[in-house]
Parts: structure tokens; C-alpha cells; sequence
């Protein structure tokens, strides 16, 4: 290695600067697939893990795909160290902001997912009270009594889809993060509209940039019923409704905690002015979306794995009983190695020129960290594919070799939260019930707008649990 090569592996690995190294190569010129777009998207959709490896397999660390219409590259990192670059690089040089418009369908274009620099450290900065400390341990309290409730609902002894009925469970909890202990009188219609209108995420409305189109063009696709747009738009009007009304009564409550509505109504624009109702809207259901999907996908995998591995549920169950928790967080760790919800983190447009493992990135390139192929690395893990929860007991996860909740400025808000739900809902449905499957082989994962999931959305059955004889003496 000569001494100018050993120097610039020294120093940042981000080139910030417009010098080109000798060394370095445009992004233009990484392989990846020569199909179209249509096809890598078709792929892509029905069966990404073996769609993502395979490219992987084939043209090495770093690769170029077209997976968006109209056809556009999207430059995939993933390693721990070109995600290290991409998660430090100035918010200047790398924005998040463009990368939200699969979800802008939901969310509009004013929450925090679609800020960047200055704009999304005050706003983050300013939910942030509503995700830590006292409010944290509120909603954590919140969150064993609404597992105790839901769960209890669940049904048994009958081959169900479990991924529904968790995700109805992360939605009471998301309650409680948005408007505190006393939801709107709206909940119970908000709660099963909002469900319903995310099950279109399974089908062909979920890759749709809605705000892309012209009004002609959603005109005609609405008058195809089998796309499910009509519906899905009849869908959000109520909804949106709802929460607009949820917000005026908030308002006309006068109450303000640390929940994130009492928030928003008090936070103000650097000019002094207030937040909009429809930037409210567009906050709350960002959040109804993020904070729900995600984790409704994580738990379903946590159970897809555990009702396959007696081993680890017999641990588990072993650990619960003296009232520890240490390999419950080894499980759930390890189950978000494998299965991180959102495969491939929210994608970064160069702003300016950037330099990351010898690759130059102009303005206008995309990049995607890919979760899923960084998690699986052998080079960090031993034996990568195999569900191993040792591997994480009593070991921290890195910050750049573990990414199932993005890193840099934008890491998730609600990681704390997501943990707390996946641990409840694990100790809930063990202590209750034994997991029973008819496929020995775990189901392979399918896209649901942004996230992964079970293929079969979790299909298994719960069986009541007989109480040993201690258990029943100890009860």
C-alpha cells in the first residue's frame, strides 16, 4: 500500500471535496441488472430477498438497480463501511426528503420523513420529548396493558394470519404515543379504517406516486376496481376527516401532555407561526404508518421464527419464569438481523458530490443502504442465514453492522418503543400459548409498500397453554 492510499483510508471515508481521486469511479459505471424496469419492479415485489441476494451474489458489495417508474438507478451500499459514509456524511450533502414518495400517498410532503437539514433537526428535535423519558415510560406501561387486552382476543386453536391482529395491537399503542391516555372519540372507527385502508399495501396501490400522476391519470385508474383505488381513496378521505377532527377536539380539550398531538400544537415554524392542522395531519399520519407497519412486520417475523425453533421458545419460556429478560432482547435482536422491517433504509439524493469506497456520486444519484444484505454479511456474522440468538447476548449491536432502524440523523424515533412492543407481545403470547405450524420451512418474505413480510402473514395457530403443576401451586 503506498502512503498516499494508506492516508486517504485513514481519513474520513467521505470525500466532501469536488476533487476526483485517480482511484475513484463513477456510479454510472456499477453493474447491476440490464433488464427493465418493469421487470427488476416485478422481481423486486414478489420475491425480494432471493431478487436482492441474488444481485448481490452477482455483481459484488455495490450495485446498480431499476426498480422505480419512470426508470431511474438507485445505487445499493452494503457494507459497514459505505453505510458508515452514507450515515455520517453532512445533511447538506445527503438528503432523505425525496426518498418518502412510495408513503406520500398517506403521509403528504410536510412531516418530518420529507424535511431535511435544518428543518428536520428542529422538528425531530421538538417530537423528541414525546418518545423518551416520562413519556417513554408512560407508553410503556401502556403498552403491558394493551398487550394483556389484545392478545387475550386473539383466536385459538384455528390456523389464523397473526400479522392483522398484531398490527391491530401496534395501532392501540400508537394511540397512546399520538394522544396520550384519553384517545379521540373517534378511535374506534379511526382504528379499524386505518387497518383496512393498509391492507392495500399488500396489492397494486402501494407503488403508486398518487402526487406524480395527473387527475386524468388516477381518474382512469380508479375505474379499474380490481387496482382498488377508488376504495383506497374513499378510505383516506374518511380518514383524513377523523383525524381532523381528532385534532379539534385535542385542541378544544385544552389538555397538554407529552403525547406527540400536544406537541405539534405548540411547536411553531422559526417565524413564530404554528403548525398548520394539515401539517398536523400529515405528522400523525406519518406516524400512523411508520410506527405500525414496522413493527406489525417485525413481530409476525419473531413469531414465523420461534414457532420453528423449540430450542429458542424453551429458553425463552425458562428465562420468563425467573423474571429476566436478557435472551427475550438476544431474540429480538437477533430477529431484526434477519428481518429488518424496512430491508433497504429510506433512500439519500446526493445533493453534492460524494465519495464513498472509491465511488463517485454526483448530484441527483440515489442511494440505498440495504439492511438486509448488511445484517446477512459473513464477514460479520458467522453463519449469517441461521437464526442465533446467542449471538447477541450481552453484546451490544453495532451501529453500522445492525441497521433494522436506519442510523445517522434520521434513525428511527420510535426504536425504544418498537423494542418495548416486540418484547410484550413475545412474552404475552408464550406465557399463554404454544406456537403450532403446518410448513416446517419459514415463509419467505413479500413487499408491503416499504417493509417486508411474511409471505403468509405469520399463518399459524395458537394453542392454550396447560399450566405445569408449579405454575398452578405458584398461582
Amino acid at each position: 500500500m503506498d502512503n498516499s492510499q494508506a492516508g486517504r483510508e485513514a481519513r474520513c471515508p467521505v470525500d466532501h471535496g469536488k476533487a476526483v481521486t485517480p482511484t475513484s469511479v463513477s456510479a454510472t459505471t456499477l453493474p447491476g441488472p440490464k433488464q427493465h424496469a418493469v421487470r427488476q419492479l416485478f422481481k423486486y415485489w414478489t420475491n425480494p430477498q432471493a431478487f436482492i441476494e441474488g444481485c448481490r451474489k452477482e455483481y459484488g458489495p455495490r450495485f446498480q438497480l431499476s426498480i422505480r417508474l419512470p426508470p431511474r438507478p438507485v445505487y445499493v451500499l452494503t457494507t459497514s463501511e459505505d453505510v458508515k459514509a452514507m450515515f455520517t456524511a453532512p445533511a447538506d450533502v445527503l438528503h432523505t426528503g425525496n426518498g418518502s414518495a412510495t408513503i406520500e400517498k398517506y403521509t403528504g410532503q410536510s412531516g418530518l420523513a420529507w424535511l431535511d437539514e435544518d428543518a428536520h433537526k428542529a422538528r425531530r428535535k421538538a417530537m423528541m420529548p414525546s418518545y423518551h423519558g416520562a413519556a417513554l415510560e408512560r407508553i410503556t406501561a401502556a403498552i403491558g396493558e394493551t398487550v394483556k387486552t389484545d392478545v387475550a382476543l386473539w383466536p385459538r386453536n384455528t390456523s389464523v394470519q397473526l400479522h392483522s391482529h398484531i398490527h391491530g395491537f401496534t395501532m392501540n399503542v400508537i394511540r397512546e404515543v399520538l394522544y396520550g391516555p384519553k384517545g379521540p372519540t373517534c378511535w374506534q372507527e379511526l382504528h379499524g379504517l386505518l387497518l383496512e385502508m393498509m391492507r392495500f399495501n399488500n396489492g397494486p396501490v402501494s407503488p403508486m406516486l398518487l402526487h406524480k400522476m395527473s387527475p386524468r391519470m388516477i381518474k382512469i385508474l380508479r375505474a379499474i376496481k380490481p387496482l382498488g383505488l377508488e376504495r383506497f381513496l374513499q378510505l383516506r378521505d374518511r380518514v383524513d376527516t377523523l383525524v381532523y377532527e381528532s385534532i379539534e377536539e385535542h385542541r378544544a380539550s385544552g389538555y397538554r401532555g407529552d403525547d406527540l398531538l400536544s406537541e405539534l400544537l405548540e411547536m411553531t415554524h422559526p417565524d413564530g407561526t404554528p403548525l398548520t392542522d394539515s401539517e398536523i395531519r400529515d405528522e400523525l399520519s406519518t406516524i400512523f404508518l411508520a410506527g405500525t407497519e414496522t413493527t406489525a412486520a417485525a413481530i409476525a417475523w419473531a413469531f414465523v421464527y420461534l414457532a420453528r425453533d423449540k430450542r429458542v421458545t424453551d429458553k425463552l419460556r425458562a428465562e420468563m419464569a425467573e423474571g429476566e429478560d436478557t435472551y427475550l432482547t438476544a431474540v429480538v435482536h437477533e430477529v431484526l438481523r434477519l428481518r429488518p422491517s424496512i430491508p433497504q433504509i429510506i433512500v439519500r439524493e446526493v445533493k453534492k458530490p460524494i465519495e464513498i469506497g472509491g465511488v463517485r456520486y454526483e448530484p441527483g444519484q440515489h442511494l440505498w443502504a440495504s439492511a438486509f444484505l448488511l445484517n446477512r454479511d459473513p464477514k460479520l456474522y458467522e453463519n449469517p442465514e441461521e437464526f442465533r440468538p446467542e449471538r447477541f447476548l450481552n453484546v451490544k449491536p453495532g451501529v453500522y453492522s445492525w441497521i433494522p432502524f436506519g442510523g445517522g440523523r434520521i434513525r428511527c424515533i420510535g426504536d425504544r418503543i418498537a423494542l418495548q412492543e416486540m418484547k410484550a407481545v413475545i412474552r404475552e403470547v408464550l406465557s399463554q400459548c404454544d406456537l403450532v405450524v403446518a410448513e416446517p420451512e419459514p415463509e419467505r418474505a413479500r413487499s408491503r409498500i416499504v417493509v417486508n413480510v411474511p409471505s403468509d402473514f405469520a399463518r399459524m395457530e395458537l394453542r392454550n397453554r396447560v399450566p405445569s403443576p408449579a405454575q398452578e401451586v405458584h398461582a
